[in-house]
């Protein structure tokens, strides 16, 4: 019966995203999204990799350019083509992370899990635009399942392949590059065999570094010396030291206008970002913005970015989303309390979370994430469902 549930729920899912889809008129390209689709276009046309530009440049990534431009010459140009492929990809991320959820959940509340992703309003509304967050969660997650049975079965091959999905999700967007150390850390703490995790180490950082290496190389030819990532790694550091985005974008235009190098501009953003975070660190308002305002920003609203036709489920998307994440939280809290074998997953969190705290706290950057705090929602009810049990039993066994 457990297979027949989860289709039903992806066959929901996938309903809803379609209803979503051809119900909605979206509105042009802009920003991010046109810029991306500029470059797909122009890669197609010119096999040039430039953000913005028709000169090759490394202001993002190569991931997701490359992948709508697979996805513009497979199907055409027109918006539909990438949005339906969008709804696949999502629509898998589910199976995956249902997947994840099984290996530590009764299959009751891993299907629950499921659900509550093919409900969940900011999973819905993403479909629609031709931005990153869709494509990387779906890598994301298929590391971490890959990942967990690679370690389980002590398997070369998934962990090779692990490692291949850590490679494309970093050129999707490097920040899975920040999680690998202290996943490596933790897995060598509590695992009983050292040797497994070298192994580990080994495979998914040999195969990784080989799907990576194409960029690198590409780097080094083009700037002249290495560029692990982008040009525009900065950005985010510069976009984080102004509270509550007060003032940023004339930050930014004083100095992405200058008439300098990438690499040079990059360094001006760094400098400017530690500048103002320095002059700024004995300003009580900063300290809370930094220590709290961030925390709020990136936690209390869920990611919408068409606001104008993001009306499905419009009226549950707040309280779905506060009620997933306080939720998800107290579910951490709890395995790690308990020493559960998921609080691994909580090491995906923190970090991200950390990370964020330290640059830009938009909810549009807490969307990868949020699989990971329903399945720990899910963990406490799985928690609070067996202790009322354990209630009833003993009151059961009382009147007897």
């Amino acid at each position: 019966m457990r297979f027949k549930w989860i289709y039903l729920i992806l066959l929901s899912a996938l309903a809803i995203r379609l209803y979503y889809i051809f119900g909605n008129s979206f509105p042009p390209l802009a920003e991010d999204a046109m810029f991306y689709s500029k470059m797909a276009k122009q890669f197609l046309e010119t096999g040039i990799l430039g953000y913005n530009s028709t000169e090759p440049n490394s202001f993002v990534t190569p991931g997701f350019p490359l992948v709508l431009s697979a996805v513009y010459g497979l199907f055409g140009t027109a918006q539909l083509g990438f949005q339906l492929t969008q709804v696949a990809f999502s629509v898998l991320t589910i199976w995956v992370v249902y997947r994840i959820a099984q290996k530590y959940l009764s299959e009751t509340f891993s299907l629950i899990s499921a659900a509550c992703m093919a409900i969940y309003p900011g999973f819905i509304y993403s479909n629609g635009l031709l931005l990153t967050e869709v494509t990387f969660t779906l890598l994301l997650a298929s590391f971490l399942l890959l990942l967990l049975e690679g370690l389980q079965r002590g398997r070369s091959s998934i962990l090779i392949a692990a490692g291949v999905l850590l490679g494309f999700s970093v050129l999707v967007r490097p920040t899975p590059a920040i999680l690998v150390l202290p996943l490596v850390l933790y897995f060598a703490i509590q695992l009983p065999s050292k040797k497994l995790v070298f192994r580990a180490l080994f495979y998914v950082g040999f195969s990784s570094f080989i799907v990576v290496l194409p960029w690198w190389i590409r780097n080094s030819l083009l700037f002249g010396e290495p560029v692990l990532f982008t040009t525009s790694g900065n950005n985010p550091l510069l976009w984080g030291v102004h509270p509550y985005s007060i003032g940023w974008e004339n930050t930014f235009y004083s100095i992405y206008l200058m008439d300098t190098t990438e690499l040079e501009r990059n360094a001006l953003w760094g400098d400017r970002a530690k500048e103002m975070f320095l002059s700024q660190l004995h300003q009580a308002g900063f300290i809370k913005w930094f220590l709290i305002g961030k925390l709020n920003a990136f936690w209390r609203i869920p990611w919408v970015e068409n606001g104008e036709i993001a009306h499905m489920f419009g009226k549950w998307r707040n309280p779905l989303h506060l009620l997933f994440v306080a939720g998800g939280w107290l579910g951490l809290m709890a395995s790690v309390w308990r020493k559960h074998a998921i609080a691994w997953l909580a090491l995906v969190i923190v970090i991200y979370t950390i990370m964020h705290q330290i640059m830009l706290p938009i909810p549009r950057y807490a969307y990868p994430i949020m699989p990971y705090m329903i399945i720990f929602f899910c963990y406490g009810m799985s928690q609070l469902y067996d202790a009322v049990n354990k209630g009833v039993t003993k009151e059961n066994r009382h009147a007897l």
